[in-house]
């Protein structure tokens, strides 16, 4: 008896409509039993919704509602047929699989695997596991295996992968072997055998809800049970030619099959951010027709989902997007990645990562009440401490004064204690699992969680599903179990709970968002495809390691034209369905990239294409009037988004140092963040020594040298010596043992341009040159003052170097200049002209403090990247040069006792990356 078809035609939605023939079918009475059916729907949402509508329809008429088994497509085969084993799970399986590789000869294995892994890498062989079961599953699902690809591969010309799959073939069999040894069946290869031996059956009416794409094992099943099979095709009775005795789409006509598409609802915009206005002004144009619940909004390309939710939000619109979020983005999964990373590592990085986490965060202020105090701002502490040192990893071996790092050190030792138990060697996998748990409720086991807060709700998830799938590691047979680090079991909990969704509630006010193969079934009378465009709709895959698109359709797997066909008959559906199905094509996503619209837009006649071309390619430059209005600095304040004003100050500033006023000339304001708020970037994303701290390296180690005996000498191999140790020695103490390997390079290049600077020292201490200060002046000395309209100004800096020749008195002073480029005093200091920095004139104040008499000049000692550029540079400013240098001092000092530190200069100057965020710099 052949499978019972159904139509329904398409001026209403699917769903409502099922449910009125299930009525009329198996309603007794006032009660509607459906206990003895099995519901097959193409996904959980459609599943769901067909529930809550059966529940409404029963109240509605009174009736007792006896609901039924609702399944997805992918799980109906295993309700056909009785197992005679018990199933081997995901994670045996991919251990059966790489088990059975490596037990094949390299010789055999190479057709398949060129390059096999060393026996002891197990990671490698488990991916290789990986890929060889989702090659052996999507095979199966159409009744095939490798086999079989062997057999039929070279009746497509220049086909040249026989061995290939024999090799392949032989390990199949080798796996299936290896799982017998053990007593258990594989899923896919069971399903197979049971529709082989005729054994498929049930006791139940199967109904096919939408199910317009299955594979050939399912269909197969189906065919063994047809008298109890009905397919409910969402379809006219006219597109009858198009589905097949099971319900499912011929792919053939679908290629040819015309798409109605009313063109007046299709909108060609720019990008995610457009297609999220252009949603929102579809919706407007509704007037208020339907409800919240009524409309729904389509995401083939999810990436544009918080777009849509951020414009919804704006507009107080409640959103819910379906597939809602993952485990792996719940507050144990996470957390039980970054202890991965750092038990498996113990680098810095991970460390820092893991004491980021809010749930350790909360763990460590619960273990500060029970032990150790820690108080204080540990985590800025901690960056300090990354920014000084750059340690590689923590070894309990620190650096600096312990009290810089007292309270980094508690939580260090906490951490510790906490993955005690994680950091042994090897054990058998099962072994791993109390201890995982263990951690897991170390840390949320004392927090009291509410099921009905959707962050706790994630938490009870991931725990449950990571407790589950500890319970399936337990369930390996010790024949196939491996012995493992406490990283790879934690890895493995997690890869095998990643992807499992957490749908948000119902919201019965809100709008839904839904994938691209939810949308069929969906009952709203409006909805809105976003995203239509080629790569989307229709997905197409060209290139894949195993099985290209011309294997495919000689195989008779998913290919591009059974995505095709599934994709055409989707949008003939929506288009049909509803009088409301608006339509959204991008230009570019969101990398910038061009996009082109969806060949499905052009499935019609030759003059229809021709039409639809011109109004979907048409160039405009006409842009919309903004849904939001651009707001004025002063009002943007409750977006938070306004530049804060300067606050007045409480005391004025009463000394500067010689460096700020470069920094006052450049912009006022951040000048106030820098030097008046004494805002600084504090992170823990350094993974370098950057510039300011390899200038630091850099004076450290020039200013210990002006304070040595070899400051006086004049052979360049000597000083050269003398330079290595001081470098050796500051390094050690500053970044230890445990420093970052880039540390070691970036020392290397730093001792070639002290190499250089030996030969130049040498030379300038021959012409009569003797270092006689460095550092200064120092808190013994006189503060040095800028008198401006009769009120000193004390200034603060600390000179480098002050040279002196022993023959004619003159005095040089120095500063040190490491940065890459070798810029010239004047060149630092004046552009075009104008004043940019005032450091050198200004130190002329500062040397009056040291009472030196006699010419004083100024300069760099220069050391740049380029080595042969390396020189002491002297500057030549003219007195009235230098005389207009201290006239723009005192106009500096002026607008700083005014306050005057607004507006930001726009555009920034440059370096000032720094409060780029406050600034709102580069934000349209």
């Amino acid at each position: 008896m052949a499978i019972e078809r159904v139509f329904l035609p398409v001026d209403r939605p699917a769903l409502p409509q099922v449910i009125e023939h299930l009525i009329e079918r198996y309603q007794r009475d006032d009660q509607l039993n459906l206990a003895s059916t099995i519901a097959v729907l193409p996904g959980r949402r459609a599943g769901r919704r067909l529930l809550e509508l059966l529940v409404e329809a029963c109240e509605e008429r009174n009736l007792l509602l006896s609901p039924p088994e609702i399944d997805t497509v992918g799980l109906l085969p295993d309700r056909l047929y009785t197992p005679q084993r018990p199933f081997a799970n995901e994670l045996t399986q991919d251990l059966a699989w790489a088990r059975a590789l490596r037990s094949i000869s390299p010789d055999k294995l190479q057709p398949a695997i060129p390059v096999a892994p060393s026996k002891d890498d197990d990671d490698r062989w488990l991916e290789l596991g990986q890929v060889f079961r989702r090659q052996h599953a999507e095979l199966a699902g159409d009744g095939l295996d490798f086999r079989d690809v062997a057999r039929r591969g070279p009746e497509l010309e220049d086909f040249d992968e026989t061995a290939r799959w024999r090799a392949m073939a032989e390990a199949q069999d080798a796996y299936h072997r290896l799982l017998d040894s053990v007593g258990l069946w594989d899923l896919q290869t069971a399903r197979l055998v049971a529709i082989d031996k005729r054994k498929c059956q049930t006791d139940k009416d199967v109904l096919l809800i939408g199910a317009v794409d299955m594979n050939v094992a399912t269909r197969s099943m189906l065919d063994q049970v047809a008298d109890q099979v009905t397919a409910f095709i969402f379809a006219p009775p006219e597109w009858s030619e198009r589905f097949d005795e099971h319900g499912c789409l011929r792919t053939e006509t679908w290629d040819t099959s015309p798409i109605e598409i009313d063109m007046n609802r299709v909108r060609v915009v720019g990008g995610p951010g457009e297609q999220a206005e252009s949603v929102l002004r579809i919706i407007a144009s509704y007037d208020g027709r339907y409800r919240a619940d009524e409309i729904t909004i389509g995401v083939p390309d999810d990436r544009i989902v918080p777009d849509i939710t951020r414009m919804l939000d704006l507009r107080e619109l409640p959103s819910r997007w379906g597939p809602g979020k993952t485990l792996s983005e719940t507050g144990p999964h996470t957390l039980l990645s970054a202890v991965a990373d750092y038990s498996g590592r113990q680098h810095f990085r991970d460390f820092a990562a893991l004491v980021r986490h809010p749930d350790i965060g909360r763990w460590l202020a619960q273990h500060s009440v029970h032990g150790d105090c820690i108080h204080g701002d540990w985590l800025a502490e901690l960056d300090k401490y990354q920014a000084e040192h750059l340690p590689y990893r923590l070894t309990g071996r620190w650096l600096g004064p312990a009290s810089a790092s007292q309270n980094v050190r508690l939580v260090f030792d906490a951490i510790q204690q906490l993955i005690a138990p994680l950091t042994a060697s090897h054990k058998p996998l099962a072994e791993w699992g109390d201890l995982i748990i263990s951690l897991l409720t170390e840390v949320f086991g004392w927090r009291e969680l509410d099921r009905s807060l959707a962050q706790d709700r994630g938490t009870l998830a991931a725990c449950e599903a990571m407790r589950d799938a500890i319970s399936a590691h337990l369930a390996i047979s010790s024949a196939l179990a491996p012995t493992v680090s406490a990283s790879r079991a934690m890895r493995w909990t997690l890869e095998q709970t990643a992807g499992q969704p957490i749908p948000p509630p119902a919201e019965a006010d809100a709008i839904e968002l839904l994938g691209w193969l939810e949308l069929p079934l969906d009952d709203a009378p409006a909805v809105i495809i976003t995203s239509l465009n080629e790569g989307f709709i229709p997905e197409s895959v060209d290139s894949d390691l195993f099985l290209p698109n011309r294997l495919r359709s000689r195989l008779g797997l998913l290919d591009n034209l059974r995505r095709y066909a599934r994709d055409a008959y989707a949008l003939s559906v929506l288009s049909a369905a509803r009088d409301d199905c608006h339509i959204i094509v991008a230009r570019r996503n969101h990398e910038g990239d061009p996009l082109v619209p969806s060949r499905l837009l052009f499935a019609a006649d030759r003059r229809t294409i021709a039409e639809r071309a011109r109004l979907l390619f048409a160039t405009t430059s006409d842009k919309p009037a903004p849904l939001v209005e651009p707001t004025r600095p002063s009002e943007a304040a409750a977006d938070g988004l306004a530049v804060p004003q300067p606050f007045d100050l409480a005391e004025p500033i009463e000394r500067m140092s010689v460096t700020s006023f470069r920094d006052y000339i450049a912009c006022p304001y951040r000048f106030y963040l820098r030097h008046v708020l004494r805002l600084r970037p504090l992170d823990d994303h350094a993974d370098e020594l950057d510039g300011a701290a390899f200038g630091s390296l850099a004076h450290e180690i020039l200013h210990r040298f002006g304070e040595r005996p070899e400051r006086e000498s004049t052979d360049a191999e000597q000083i050269r010596q003398t330079l290595y140790r001081l470098l050796n020695q500051t390094v050690a103490k500053q970044y230890g043992r445990d420093a970052m390997a880039v540390i070691h390079v970036q020392v290397e290049q730093l001792r070639m341009r002290l190499d250089a600077f030996a030969e130049k020292q040498a030379e300038w201490a021959s012409a009569g040159w003797r270092i006689e200060f460095t550092e200064v002046p120092t808190n013994d000395h006189q503060h040095a003052e800028l008198v401006v309209d009769g009120e000193a100004m004390p200034l603060t800096g600390r000179i480098d170097r002050i040279d002196v020749n022993r023959s004619t008195g003159q005095r040089v002073v120095f500063d040190y200049k490491t940065s890459d480029a070798a810029r010239r005093p004047r060149d630092a200091h004046q552009k075009r002209g104008e004043w940019i920095d005032l450091q050198l004139p200004l130190y002329r104040h500062l040397v009056r403090t040291l009472e030196i008499d006699g010419p004083v000049e100024f300069g760099y000692i220069l050391l740049p990247k380029d080595t042969s550029r390396i020189e002491y540079c002297l500057a030549k400013w003219t007195d009235e040069e230098l005389a207009e240098a201290d006239t723009i001092a005192a106009d500096v000092v002026r607008a700083v006792r005014q306050t005057r530190f607004w507006p930001p200069t726009d555009p920034p100057p440059a370096f000032s990356e720094d409060f780029a965020y406050i600034c709102q710099d580069n934000v349209l």
